[in-house]
C-alpha cells in the first residue's frame, strides 16, 4: 500500500475543498494511505513571495521540505504551482551545497534540516507512475466513452524542465493518457500549452487575464465536451472567470473539471458526493450528456465491437477503395460509422445507405486488422430488417427464402438446355430448422 504526505497549498483548503474531498476519495479507492502535513505554510508561490528575495524563498519552501521529510513518506502535489515551487527547491538543494549550507544554517534555529530523503511528486506523476493505468481502469465502474476531454496541462505541471522532468515540458502525454484511461477522447488542440493567465490578476491586469482564458476557453467549447485540469489558479481562470464572463453576457459554457473529479464519477461516486455543486459553470448538461452517451453505448456494446468500430472510423484508410463511394460520392461508409458512434443508431438503421454496401470484402481485404467496414453494415441490415426495415427487394427475397429455402425456383430454360431436373429442394427442412430459431427466441446473430 502506497504511503503519500499530502500537500495541499493555500487555494485548495481554502477556496477548492470539492478539490481535497475528490483527492483523498479516489486515492483512497486506489489503496493510498495520505498523511497530512502538520506545520506546513505556503509553498511559497513563486510569483507573490519570490519578488521579496531568493533566501526567504528558498527557506520557506525548505521549511516545508524538512517537515515533509519528518515524516518519511514523499510529498504529493496536486496543486501545480505548489509543485513547482517545491520540485524546484527540492532539486536545487540537492545540486546546489552552497544553498543547502544557507537554508539549514537557518532552519537550524527552527530545530529543521532538510537532507533531500523525500522527493516532491505531482499528482499526475503519482496517478500515471506509480498507481498505473492498469489499476485505475480495474476501479473503474462507468467509463466516460465518447466523451471529448480538452486536457489542460498548465505550465507548472511540467516546467522548469530543469528540475521537473516526469513528462515532456512542450509535448507531454501523461495527463492525456490518464484521461483515455477513464475511456474518453482527450482530443489535442491548437491552445493546448497555453498559459491560463491566472498570474496576471496579481498584476493587476484582470482584463488580460481574462483575453488568455477566452482564447483557451473559445477553441474547446467547439471542440470538446469539457476541460480537465489539475491546478486550482488554472481551474479559478477557467471556472471562475468564465462565470463572470457568462454574467455579462458572453456564455461559453466550457464545464471545467478538476481530474480527479473525473475519475471519482468514473469510480461510481456522484457528483454531490464529490462536492461538484460548488463549481460555478453548471456540469448539469455535462453530466447528463455522459449519462446519455453511457446508456447508449453500453446498448451499442451488446452488439458491436466498440473498440473495433471506432478504429475503423478512426483509420478510415479504405474508404476510397469502395467501389460504391467510386459511382456515388454520396454514400460515405465512415461518415455513417461515425453517426453510429455519436448515438444515430435508430437513424442509421432506418437509412437506406447501410444497404448500398454491395458486402464485396474489399475493404476487409485491404484492412491490416481484418475488420471491415462490410462486418458493421451486415449487422446494421440485421438490426435493420428485424424491425421490418429494408429495401423491397430484399424484403421479397427473404420472404421467398424462409418459404422456399430458395431465392428462385427452376423454369422451362431448363429444359431448352435440355438439363435435368435439378435435384429435390430441401425448403420444407430447412423452414422447420428456421422455424425452430424463431419459437426458441433464440439470437440469430453469432
Amino acid at each position: 500500500m502506497q504511503e503519500y504526505t499530502l500537500f495541499l497549498g493555500c487555494i485548495i483548503p481554502a477556496r477548492f475543498p470539492f478539490m481535497e474531498k475528490s483527492t483523498r476519495l479516489v486515492l483512497s479507492q486506489l489503496g493510498c494511505i495520505l498523511h497530512d502535513l502538520e506545520g506546513a505554510t505556503c509553498c511559497p508561490t513563486k510569483s507573490i513571495v519570490k519578488p521579496i528575495g531568493d533566501l526567504a524563498w528558498y527557506v520557506t519552501a525548505a521549511r516545508n521540505l524538512a517537515l515533509a521529510q519528518k515524516t518519511g513518506h514523499n510529498l504529493l502535489v496536486p496543486c501545480n504551482g505548489c509543485y513547482s515551487t517545491l520540485k524546484s527547491v527540492e532539486v536545487e538543494m540537492r545540486v546546489n551545497p552552497g544553498i543547502r549550507d544557507e537554508v539549514n544554517a537557518i532552519l537550524a534555529s527552527a530545530g529543521l534540516e532538510y537532507t533531500g530523503t523525500v522527493e516532491v511528486k505531482h499528482l499526475v506523476e503519482v496517478l500515471h507512475d506509480e498507481i498505473g493505468l492498469p489499476k485505475i481502469k480495474q476501479h473503474l465502474i462507468k467509463s466516460f466513452d465518447g466523451m471529448r476531454i480538452a486536457p489542460h496541462y498548465g505550465c507548472h505541471m511540467l516546467r522548469p524542465s530543469s528540475s521537473i522532468t516526469f513528462d515532456d515540458p512542450n509535448k507531454p502525454k501523461k495527463f492525456d493518457a490518464l484521461i483515455e484511461a477513464l475511456g474518453a477522447k482527450s482530443i489535442d488542440y491548437e491552445t493546448k500549452m497555453l498559459c491560463c493567465g491566472g498570474n496576471l490578476n496579481t498584476a493587476d491586469e484582470p482584463e488580460e487575464a481574462t483575453a488568455l482564458a477566452r482564447i483557451k476557453l473559445m477553441e474547446v467549447t467547439k471542440k470538446a465536451d469539457a476541460i480537465a485540469l489539475t491546478c486550482p489558479s488554472c481551474f479559478m481562470q477557467y471556472d471562475s472567470r468564465q462565470y463572470m464572463m457568462q454574467k455579462t453576457g458572453e456564455k461559453l459554457n466550457v464545464p471545467v473539471l478538476f481530474y480527479p473529479e473525473l475519475l471519482g464519477l468514473a469510480m461510481g461516486l456522484s457528483a454531490q458526493e464529490l462536492g461538484m455543486d460548488m463549481h460555478r459553470i453548471d456540469l448539469a448538461e455535462f453530466l447528463s450528456k455522459w449519462d446519455s452517451k453511457y446508456k447508449y453505448l453500453k446498448t451499442l456494446k451488446e452488439v458491436f465491437d466498440l473498440s473495433a468500430i471506432r478504429k475503423c472510423y478512426e483509420c478510415a484508410a479504405c474508404v476510397n477503395d469502395c467501389p460504391v463511394v467510386k459511382v456515388n460520392p454520396d454514400f460515405n461508409p465512415n461518415e455513417i460509422i461515425g453517426r453510429l458512434l455519436s448515438g444515430e443508431l435508430e437513424a442509421v438503421t432506418g437509412s437506406h445507405n447501410i444497404w448500398q454496401c454491395v458486402d464485396c470484402y474489399t475493404c476487409y481485404e485491404l484492412c491490416p486488422q481484418k475488420m471491415g467496414m462490410n462486418k458493421i453494415f451486415d449487422k446494421l441490415k440485421h438490426m435493420a430488417i428485424e424491425k421490418g426495415m429494408g429495401p423491397k427487394g430484399f424484403a421479397a427475397s427473404i420472404e421467398m427464402f424462409r418459404k422456399d429455402g430458395r431465392l428462385g425456383e427452376p423454369t422451362s430454360m431448363r429444359k431448352k438446355l435440355k438439363l435435368a431436373e435439378p435435384p429435390k429442394s430441401g425448403g420444407e427442412e430447412l423452414k422447420k430448422l428456421l422455424d425452430h430459431i424463431n419459437n426458441k427466441g433464440e439470437e440469430n446473430e453469432i
